[in-house]
């Protein structure tokens, strides 16, 4: 029988093999806008691609303007994904509202309403409806509306996203109240051969 390694050489063997791993990956910076923190009455996680949940109805808002650290910053877009349990849900995207410390406001451009493709990750969307009274957008599992505001979420700024125009059945949704903010972030582009060498190494250790 062979001796036990030792509890704390091998978390300190595995440290290193992980750090060995992380210097073999080639990343890049980027910043990103999401929701900062969710307020009480709101079940949920917040983030880059925050959940919620709203009087029982779920849905995800994802930022939509990564780009790469020190580049250019895009206007803020952002994803909403609903995925209501019940039917009678109804979402108006013109209702929604920016808000910036100073005062000042913005109302989305809306695409949708469409559904989202995972495959893709994008959300196909439809026609648009003639009539401004038919803005109340019934809600089926997946339904998708990307809204494009025209401002930049600079790095130190804070603004508010006012998510109005939420209902169910004939009865009005009240407006929840999200802060947003820019974070940074690291993707992953390519994995060198250094970390599918010590792989087997990591793996054994961590047994």
């Amino acid at each position: 029988m062979r001796p036990a390694f030792p509890s704390r050489a091998r978390r300190a063997t595995v440290a290193v093999l992980v750090g060995f791993l992380a210097a073999a990956c080639a990343t890049t910076r980027y910043t990103q806008s999401g929701i900062v923190s969710l307020p009480p009455e709101v079940k949920g996680r917040p983030g880059s691609a925050a959940s919620l949940e709203i009087e029982g109805l779920k849905l995800r808002i994802e930022g939509l303007d990564r780009a790469p650290e020190k580049a250019a910053l895009p206007r803020l877009r952002l994803r909403v994904v609903f995925e209501p349990k019940e039917i009678g849900y109804a979402f108006d995207p013109n209702q929604v509202v920016l808000r910036g410390s100073d005062g000042a406001t913005w109302r989305p451009r809306d695409v949708g309403p469409g559904l989202f493709d995972t495959r893709s990750w994008r959300c196909a969307t439809g026609a648009l409806p003639d009539a401004p009274e038919q803005r109340y957008h019934p809600l089926a599992p997946k339904s998708c509306f990307d809204l494009d505001f025209d401002v930049t979420v600079e790095k130190d700024a804070r603004l508010m996203l006012v998510l109005d125009g939420l209902a169910r059945g004939q009865r009005r949704i009240e407006p929840v109240t999200l802060p947003v903010a820019r974070r940074s972030g690291r993707t992953i582009d390519r994995v060198y051969w250094l970390e599918i060498l010590l792989a087997p190494f990591a793996y054994g250790m961590g047994g």
